[in-house]
Parts: structure tokens; C-alpha cells; sequence
């Protein structure tokens, strides 16, 4: 029995060095694949810091972008506002003009002697007018002929003969629309 104990003792003993010797090759393999693992860490981290440097200049860019375009947008809106309330001043500039020659004919008349209409006269002459444009029903090419006889627009003096001060310098169409002027019509 003891020497049956003795071989047990010697198996074991055996099998315990065996698994001393498997257990520091698996600590060897542990310890190379930590140090690769640690490795590729700090290779990450680095890529991962020139990302960030990357991303910081990326974003810086478009930011200064973003101002460049907003203060460029902002500049064509107030070139576009100032010339609206350039022709807006010009269309001021014209009434004051047309209102200047009114009261100018109302002298004119004072002095050769004829009276100006007053407002029930002027009433009535247009009611006179309106009982005239009745039958024609609404045709603008009947129409016109009458409005072009009675009105008389006279021009400008300081203005170019047949050139619109509101038609702008490149002979564009009408005024703009304000909204066209602050640039709402844009998309």
C-alpha cells in the first residue's frame, strides 16, 4: 500500500510539473498577446488624435466658410436694398415734380383767368366719364383711347427725354418689388 502511494505520489508530482510548465507557456501567450494588444492601442490612439486634428481644421473651415457666404449674402441683399430705395427715391423725386406741375397749371389757369375745378366739379366731370365708359363694357382697346386724352404726364426736365428714371441704368423693366430688393424671391 505504501509503495502503491509512492507511485501516486510520484504520478502526481508528474502531472503538477507538467502543468506548471503548460501554465507558464500560456502566461508567455498572454503576456505577447497583451503586449500586441498594446500596441495596436497606441496605434489607434494616434490615428484617432490626427482624426480629431483633422476633424477640429475641417470644422474650422467650413465655419469660416459658412461666415464668408452669410456676409457675401448679406452685402447682396444691402446692394439690392439700396438700389430699391434708389428708385424709390427717383419715383419720390417724379411726384414731387408731377405735384409741382399741378400746382404750377393752377396758377397758370388763376392767372389767364380760368377758375380750377373744384372737387365737386372734378366729381362730376368724372361721373360724366364713368357714364361714357358704361356701354363699352370693359374693352381696354375702347378704353385707352380716352384715358390717353385725358391724361397728359408731362417729364421730367432733369431726366434724359424718353428715359424712365425707374428702368435703372442697364434699361431693365419695371422697379423691382420690395421683396425682390431684400431678396426673399431668392431660394
Amino acid at each position: 500500500m505504501i509503495s502503491e502511494c509512492g507511485s501516486e505520489v510520484s504520478r502526481l508530482a508528474r502531472d503538477l510539473t507538467e502543468m506548471h510548465g503548460k501554465l507558464f507557456e500560456f502566461e508567455a501567450m498572454l503576456k505577447a498577446i497583451e503586449d500586441s494588444h498594446s500596441v495596436k492601442v497606441s496605434k489607434l490612439e494616434v490615428q484617432i488624435g490626427e482624426l480629431e486634428r483633422d476633424l477640429g481644421k475641417t470644422a474650422s473651415y467650413f465655419l469660416k466658410e459658412k461666415k464668408a457666404r452669410k456676409t457675401k449674402s448679406s452685402e447682396t441683399r444691402l446692394a439690392k436694398i439700396s438700389n430699391f430705395l434708389g428708385s424709390l427715391e427717383c419715383i419720390r423725386s417724379r411726384d414731387l415734380a408731377l405735384a409741382t406741375v399741378d400746382g404750377g397749371m393752377a396758377v397758370v389757369q388763376a392767372l389767364q383767368g380760368e377758375i380750377p375745378l373744384s372737387l365737386q366739379a372734378e366729381e362730376a366731370r368724372l361721373s360724366a366719364c364713368k357714364g361714357d365708359l358704361v356701354p363699352v363694357d370693359g374693352s381696354f382697346d375702347l378704353i385707352l383711347p380716352d384715358l390717353k386724352s385725358e391724361c397728359f404726364l408731362p417729364t421730367c426736365s432733369e431726366d434724359p427725354e424718353g428715359q424712365d428714371p425707374a428702368v435703372g441704368e442697364n434699361g431693365g423693366g419695371a422697379v423691382p418689388s420690395l421683396d425682390e430688393a431684400m431678396g426673399e424671391g431668392e431660394v
